[in-house]
């Protein structure tokens, strides 16, 4: 198999990079969930669904774009699987 010349891989490099950059919040709500469950865990606190939206709810108002986006995703989710447990 030929090696790649670096310029090949810098291309490949930047599209991966843009596509994952393009995908954001999308791939990052399961960790947005996961961090609440954990503050939730290591606050002694019961992990209910209001408790785990008023967590990603704060996550949502933040500055970083990405975070914004996987919380705001994560709270779609969220109530998702609440209508579709409920229906």
């Amino acid at each position: 198999m030929a090696q790649k010349t670096p310029e090949q891989l810098s291309r490949e490099f930047e599209g991966r990079k843009a596509k994952g950059l393009a995908k954001g919040g999308a791939a990052f709500w399961p960790n947005i969930i996961a961090n609440a469950v954990l503050k939730l865990t290591a606050a002694k606190a019961g992990i209910t669904v209001s408790a785990l939206s008023e967590l990603i709810t704060k996550d949502a108002e933040s500055s970083d774009a990405v975070r914004k986006a996987g919380a705001a995703e994560a709270l779609a989710r969220l109530r998702q699987a609440v209508a579709k447990a409920e229906g």
